[in-house]
């Protein structure tokens, strides 16, 4: 922080040198703490041969074939793709430019495109933020140490903000739809940019996100892929979910959840629909269906009462984030833009701590669920707390 405010005032040519530097240095070691660029190397191999990524998990032998030793090393080989069409795109240009280096290339390179966006977005805090950003080791590590693409989605939307703020709000469409394409994170920012895009943002944003959909559906199939199981199954350092799923699951609540609906059933006459909801009634999936109203409610809430273009985005994506059930040290890149520039105490320091939650998926014998939660999140609460009781002042 401290680095960033002394380089606030340095010029965006020398913060995308010294950033680029940085992030060079990693560009080819392995990916060593996520095995996602394999899937996203498997996906356009499949694509590459013609077959629709979104049609067969990699463990299906209609595609395990064309490179067996390969496929069984895809991550999660027994789940179709989850990943929109503009990221499949993206792999697909990267596997003719030369791979796997070559995806952490791209992805770096938009990585690094983020710090002039903050800067362009103009303001007393953009030096500070487009600094912040340049050095913040989250960044340079998930995207050109593990080629994450989420750091493609991010600088899309922070240029749909920045087409926003400079009135070019059909751009500011494009831009917002290509990033909703690819991850679909960015579409909780859809209601204040709407609202300040309006209609011209809008149409702009369906014609291109329809267009790439209907590219990505020849042969029938959708590319939502397999993203109901994602939504249904993952889980990861989210204690907002983990502790309403315990406490769900201490109250028996989908026990008497059960007993209302085999009631409602016989009432109905069983209905053959109904025997399909049987398997959802777990706390698992009840936590996800009311954070998944609350989130709702809240983006609601955000967009009617923050005015301000950039706060109700940050606000937008700081509810999806505390709402999911899944929450990866990467995933904070989407946010870290905005907290930059806000210098937002609570996810500044969470974008700093998480790394930490890497313990869950490498155990360390000396270092808890129990501690890691608490090093990530009793700080972050404090300090949102904090925050929050300022500007209700």
């Amino acid at each position: 922080m401290g680095s960033a405010r002394s380089l606030s005032g340095s010029s965006t040519a020398f913060l995308l040198l010294s950033g680029g530097l940085l992030r060079a240095t990693l560009l080819l070691r392995s990916s060593d703490l996520s095995d996602d660029v394999r899937r996203y190397a498997w996906d356009a191999r499949v694509g590459a041969a013609g077959i629709s990524p979104y049609a067969y998990a990699p463990s299906d032998p209609a595609v395990s074939q064309l490179a067996p030793a390969v496929a069984v090393a895809v991550p999660h080989a027994d789940v179709r793709t989850v990943y929109p069409p503009a990221a499949q795109a993206a792999f697909r240009t990267a596997r003719l430019l030369g791979g796997d280096v070559a995806l952490r290339v791209f992805f770096a390179a938009a990585d690094l495109s983020s710090v002039a966006l903050i800067a362009a977005m103009g303001g007393a805090e953009a030096g500070f933020g487009a600094a912040l950003y340049a050095f913040h080791p989250l960044p340079i590590t998930e995207s050109a140490g593990q080629g994450h693409l989420d750091s493609l989605g991010v600088a899309l939307l922070v240029a749909s903000v920045v087409f926003l703020f400079r009135g070019a709000r059909g751009r500011a469409g494009v831009a917002f739809a290509l990033s909703a394409m690819t991850k679909y994170v960015s579409l909780a920012a859809t209601l204040p940019l709407v609202r300040r895009g309006k209609g011209k943002l809008l149409a702009a944003a369906l014609a291109v996100g329809m267009a790439l959909w209907a590219l990505a559906s020849k042969g029938g199939v959708s590319p939502l892929g397999g993203l109901p199981e994602y939504a249904e199954r993952w889980e990861f350092n989210a204690p907002v979910y983990s502790g309403l799923a315990a406490l769900l699951d201490a109250g028996n609540v989908p026990v008497a959840a059960k007993d209302l609906f085999m009631d409602l059933k016989a009432w109905i006459g069983h209905p053959a629909w109904t025997q399909r909801v049987f398997p959802y009634f777990y706390a698992g999936f009840l936590a996800r269906a009311i954070l998944g109203m609350i989130l709702a409610a809240a983006l609601l809430v955000i967009s009617w009462k923050v005015h301000d273009t950039e706060t109700a985005v940050f606000a937008s994506l700081g509810a999806l984030l505390l709402c999911s059930p899944t929450l990866h040290p990467w995933y904070l890149l989407w946010i870290l833009p905005f907290a930059a520039r806000r210098r937002e105490p609570a996810f500044l320091y969470l974008s700093f701590a998480a790394p930490v939650s890497y313990a869950l998926l490498y155990p360390v014998s000396w270092l808890p669920k129990a501690a890691v939660y608490a090093i990530e999140y009793v700080p972050f609460a404090a300090l949102a707390t904090r925050t929050l009781r300022r500007r209700g002042a």
